[in-house]
């Protein structure tokens, strides 16, 4: 029995190794020459594992993409995440204000990153995320803290779940208009403007 446990942590390990290997190579590739441009033969070629295997974990370029996203994206919200809980601020809006700001720093230290985000994140992709906590905790936990703040503000859950699908378009939008073509102005620039449209937004005052 005790040989058989040991037997499936290997084979579990195995395969954990080759799913990153995978994702660490669509990255790059992602990156070096755009998603248009990178073919699955790539991927696997950069990985050094069999086209086969590729099947085994992904649909097709676009699944591990998708999938490739919410890890960056899940990675980017822990940081903010933890980040904001470390500063101790009672003030919801003042929360979520820094915890937004948190991110768009990262976002303008990682133009690359922000380019494969913006352009091919959507709603969709956090919807499930927030289907599968197991894989995505931090994506879930974000949501619930939002939607859960804006419930005690008065907001049904419904409204909650759109004003915060809202902030994720209008600053993921922002971000990439103004840090990648600095249009119409650049990212410190319009900040001010872009958090007190946020904090209307949510119904709190700064």
């Amino acid at each position: 029995m005790e040989f058989n446990n040991e037997k499936n942590d290997r084979i579990t390990k195995k395969k954990q190794l080759k799913e990153k290997q995978l994702f660490s190579a669509a990255y790059e590739l992602f990156l070096k020459q755009g998603i248009e441009k990178t073919a699955i033969n790539d991927i696997v070629k950069q990985a050094g594992v069999a086209k086969g295997t590729f099947y085994l974990y992904f649909k097709d370029k676009y699944d591990i993409l998708n999938k490739l996203i919410l890890k960056k994206s899940n990675y980017i919200l822990s940081e903010a995440l933890e980040a904001t809980a470390n500063e101790s601020i009672k003030c919801f809006g003042e929360r979520t204000l820094f915890f937004i700001d948190h991110i768009i720093t990262n976002l303008k230290n990682n133009v690359l990153l922000l380019k494969i985000i913006n352009k091919n994140i959507s709603w969709g992709l956090y919807r499930k995320a927030i289907m599968k906590p197991e894989e995505y905790e931090q994506v879930r936990k974000v949501t619930d803290i939002f939607i859960t703040n804006l419930v005690n503000e008065g907001m049904s859950k419904e409204e909650a779940e759109m004003t915060l699908f809202m902030i994720i378009e209008l600053v993921g939008s922002v971000c990439f208009t103004t840090i990648i073509f600095k249009e119409p102005t650049d990212i410190e620039s319009i900040k001010p403007i872009l958090f007190k449209k946020i904090l209307s937004m949510i119904k709190v005052e700064n």
